[in-house]
């Protein structure tokens, strides 16, 4: 038994040679962060697809652009929304020129990617959309695993993530 996860890694490759070597000039997030957010958040995102009963690979997919705009512009503000363009390129650019003989990110797998991306970070609106909330809290959840400071909208998202997965978080003793 195993999952089918190989458009995911394809654009994981293309995602990590494309950014691998970008410099930190400007930047609010350092890259090695975006690429380790990247690779993480990918992987959260099959466990929890797993668990709610969602595709794996495109919450994957999802997950490892989730950030893409920030890493485009190198700014936070609006990174979002500003990723628009980006996730519609890159998608592109897959079912073109990297796809081979796997299977093409159809219009319908498109949309969804490109909705949750350009939503993802709106932590405070709960949308209907499977696929966006679980990117809410698959980021959410990713960030507190990396050790940054878990506030404001955030707090309801990680908590989700801590229901779903049973998890005791219990403060370290110091």
């Amino acid at each position: 038994m195993k999952l089918d996860m190989k458009r995911l890694n394809r654009l994981l490759s293309y995602l990590f040679s494309e950014i691998k070597d970008l410099q930190d000039d400007d930047r609010e997030l350092p890259i090695k962060w975006s690429m380790m957010h990247m690779y993480s958040s990918s992987q959260l995102a099959s466990l929890v697809a797993l668990k709610k009963g969602l595709n794996p690979e495109l919450l994957s997919i999802i997950a490892a652009l989730h950030d893409i705009g920030a890493i485009k512009t190198k700014k936070r503000e609006n990174h979002a929304l500003n990723a628009s363009e980006y996730v519609y390129e890159i998608i592109n650019h897959y079912n073109h020129t990297l796809r081979g003989n796997l299977k093409e990110i159809t219009i319908d797998e498109a949309s969804i990617i490109h909705e949750a991306v350009v939503n993802h970070s709106d932590k405070g609106n709960i949308s209907d959309n499977l696929y966006i909330e679980a990117m809410k809290d698959i980021d959410s959840l990713d960030r507190y695993l990396h050790g940054i400071e878990t506030k404001k909208d955030h707090i309801t998202h990680l908590n989700n993530m801590i229901k779903l997965f049973d998890i005791n978080i219990v403060k370290a003793k110091e």
